[in-house]
């Protein structure tokens, strides 16, 4: 292997432990995000939210530079992979796996909250219809009321 080579390596294997520190964050956030939502602490998800989408942004930076290694990687024709990089690759793709299927479970979790919300707000906008009919409907005179026979 030439050293620059070498030096390609050893680059991407150092990219890749910072993506998959990055992506060990996120999936603690995405945990508690679970959380968060089964507290129904909105605030505080939306807050999580934005801590969780500031680290896409930093992985999405680390690819621009381990992409053009990773295809050098991917495509060397030595046969030899290294084990660091292959070791770092299989844990990325568990973690995103998993925190797909924590997503999933938020997302479901919101939209059922949501149509839950909904409901409850058409029922009280629909009884709300049926006091403001009701009052339009008894007339409002003092002489209904003091009406002296």
């Amino acid at each position: 292997m030439s050293k620059t080579a070498s030096e390609d390596l050893e680059r991407l294997s150092k990219l890749q432990s910072e993506e998959l520190e990055l992506y060990k964050k996120i999936r603690k956030l995405t945990e508690e995000q679970t959380e968060l939502l089964a507290k129904d602490d909105i605030e505080a998800f939306n807050i999580s939210l934005d801590k969780r989408e500031k680290l896409i942004e930093e992985i999405k930076g680390l690819h621009q530079e381990s992409n053009p290694l990773m295809q050098s990687y991917a495509s060397s024709s030595s046969g030899s992979k290294s084990n660091t990089v292959e070791e770092l690759k299989k844990e990325i793709r568990e973690i995103i796996e998993i925190c797909a299927k924590l997503n999933d479970k938020n997302v479901i979790f919101l939209k059922e909250k949501t149509e839950n919300l909904t409901k409850e707000i058409d029922e009280k906008s629909a009884k709300r219809k049926g006091i403001g009919g009701y009052a339009q409907s008894v007339p409002n005179t003092p002489e209904m009321f003091d009406k002296k026979t």
